[in-house]
């Protein structure tokens, strides 16, 4: 079973969740997968101070909702990550996120050097308009993900990065008129998905 995880980076119950959780619907397509999303919407998540208590004694000095979202982005074969464009850019929920990373992978580089090397991730970005910020926004997932060895997808044919959606209101509802967008969310799904799928079966067949 390939597990595919979906993380929704906006503060707000709208698109952005909206198109994640289409994108894990069409993971989930492809047969075998098993999906979990998880939304930052309303988590604790502090900023990383950089101050190396995570190197020294091992832990980090906070104690929120930052290290059950990082555990589980390790577990996932998968990840699917989501951000509204806040000028021309991530959220600042995911940003939090990302720069905590710091804690879990020195402890996990510790037993295995490249703990997300085998790991898939792909990208997606909500705007306000048609050309909004999103691919942007997702060269800033995917610059992070690259960053941590892991290996990236964009979407299917012309979805070069990933999926650009456009969302002109902020009901959740209006995102559906943006068909491209939302098909192209769903790319992505399926890309990672397939992705992992084959390298978990190259890994298990000893290849």
């Amino acid at each position: 079973m390939i597990r595919i995880l979906g993380i929704s980076a906006s503060p707000r119950r709208g698109s952005t969740e909206f198109c994640v959780q289409k994108a894990l619907q069409a993971a989930e397509s492809i047969g075998g997968v098993e999906t979990k999303f998880i939304s930052l919407r309303g988590k604790e998540i502090k900023p990383c101070l950089h101050c190396d208590s995570c190197f020294s004694k091992g832990r980090c000095i906070y104690d929120d909702d930052a290290a059950q979202i990082i555990d589980e982005f390790f577990q996932a074969d998968g990840v699917i990550i989501g951000s509204p464009v806040y000028d021309m850019n991530i959220s600042s929920q995911l940003a939090a996120l990302f720069n905590r990373f710091r804690m879990r992978f020195n402890e996990l580089c510790n037993q295995t050097p490249r703990a997300l090397e085998y790991k898939v991730a792909g990208a997606l970005a909500v705007g306000g308009s048609r050309n909004g910020g999103q691919e942007m926004t997702i060269g800033a997932i995917l610059n992070f993900c690259m960053t941590e060895g892991m290996i990236i997808v964009g979407g299917e044919k012309f979805q070069n990065t990933g999926a650009c959606i456009w969302s002109n209101d902020k009901k959740i509802s209006h995102v559906n008129p943006d068909e491209i967008g939302l098909e192209a969310a769903r790319g992505v799904g399926r890309r990672v998905a397939q992705i992992a799928s084959l390298i978990k079966k190259g890994i298990q067949n000893g290849n």
